[in-house]
């Protein structure tokens, strides 16, 4: 079989503060500095080749290198990095391989480090363009790197180019984040928006400033910049195909496609985290690597060196996923994107009825309500499949449909 493999690469400058995922900053709690080095590069490739022995995976579908932040690698480490993927396991022909960057990373010799690589999309995390906003946050870039970042791709880069923006961001306003837009008009070359309403996560420096009254924030608000966003994307040609995410047709992203069809997927690094399914026994098995990279480096050393090859060096957690599970996350995915669920996939997987389960007949039912408050539709194909989806503006409340069809 194929698969896609994500590649996590834990480190930062510094972390923003609204950030809760897994990263360490460049000094450790006694100041010592905390080194991307060679040796994790050669962990992390030694790491999914074992994985593809054991699942029998001939070919990576998609390869993305996220974050922490990937452009910290050097030109040299992300060369070692995607050729050591490809010599070992190898990629398919068309594989999309996408490495993760901030505006203050981008130079002329990390670009050309990554076409040589092969790798053929990018992916930018702009989140403002606008100074204050990004000083509200602690981000480390400001509007004049972000510029000269974009001037260096528009010249040395000839792949693919999605860029994130975050709505809500405080002191961010409502002129500012409307006019950062014009960056795409200004640099055609990006295909692919990842437009998110800021998330205030528990116990993140931004939470607790936000507590304290440091910070001002509001949900409302972040709400109108997201739709207002949206609507200016949609008008530039850019096609909303899931909660989050917008591209131009064809630059659909198909690595995060994997994640939201269920499709299997490696993940390799500390803290990464993978799953593979097994449709004929209705089951899954996923796991989260340990957030020690000592810890982590030696688990693969072991693992490497051992003759039983069954995975029990590593240093991870494991989670078997039943049926039920299996079920509510496919109808969760598949409710996030624009396209909506397939009745025939559904029931190749679970031998059910999809319209028996999301009530789309009866008037009772939940989709049916939703579809009778405009908020779902449903298409038909000449095969007799369906395929069930949340509009633009029932998508909107995807959580409150979800919590629906569970009671």
């Amino acid at each position: 079989m194929n698969s896609s493999l994500y590649v996590h690469i834990p480190f930062c400058k510094k972390k923003c503060d609204y950030c809760d995922f897994f990263s360490i900053g460049e000094r450790d709690r006694e100041g010592k500095p905390n080194n991307l080095s060679d040796s994790y590069i050669s962990s992390v490739v030694s790491e999914s080749k074992i994985y593809a022995d054991f699942y029998g995976i001939q070919k990576w579908r998609t390869v993305y290198v996220g974050g922490g932040t990937p452009s910290l690698l050097s030109p040299s480490q992300i060369f070692s990095l995607i050729s050591g993927i490809k010599k070992s396991v190898g990629v398919e022909n068309d594989a999309e391989i996408t490495v993760e960057m901030n505006p203050d990373d981008v130079s002329v010799e990390f670009l050309d480090s990554c076409t040589k690589s092969g790798v053929n999309r990018l992916s930018m995390g702009i989140q403002a363009f606008d100074d204050k906003a990004l000083r509200a946050v602690n981000r480390g870039a400001s509007v004049e790197i972000i510029e000269e970042a974009l001037e260096n791709l528009k010249n040395h880069w000839s792949g693919r180019l999605s860029v994130d923006f975050i709505a809500g961001l405080p002191s961010h306003t409502y002129k500012s984040f409307e006019n950062q837009f014009e960056l795409l008009k200004k640099y055609p070359g990006i295909d692919h928006v990842s437009l998110y309403t800021l998330t205030v996560e528990e116990n993140t420096p931004l939470w607790k400033k936000i507590e304290d009254g440091t910070i001002k924030f509001s949900y409302d608000k972040a709400d109108r910049m997201w739709l207002k966003g949206r609507d200016i994307l949609e008008k530039m040609g850019f096609c909303q195909y899931e909660v989050s995410n917008f591209a131009k047709k064809g630059s659909e992203a198909r690595h995060n496609s994997a994640y939201w069809k269920q499709k299997n997927y490696v993940g390799v690094g500390a803290g990464a985290s993978g799953t593979i399914y097994d449709f004929e026994k209705k089951s899954a098995v996923r796991w989260t690597n340990t957030l020690s990279i000592p810890a982590y480096t030696r688990g693969v050393d072991e693992e490497a060196s051992s003759f039983s090859k069954n995975l029990s060096c590593f240093k991870r957690n494991i989670e078997e996923l039943d049926e039920e599970t299996l079920e509510f996350e496919f109808l969760m995915l598949g409710f996030r994107q624009l396209e909506g669920v397939s009745s025939a996939d559904y029931e190749k997987r679970f031998q059910k009825l999809l319209s028996e389960r999301i009530g789309s007949e009866k008037e009772d039912g939940v989709f049916y309500q939703w579809k009778k408050n405009r908020l779902a539709g449903e298409k038909s194909f000449s095969d007799g499949r369906k395929a069930y989806f949340l509009n633009r503006r029932g998508i909107l409340l995807l959580n409150r449909f979800l919590e629906e069809l569970l009671d």
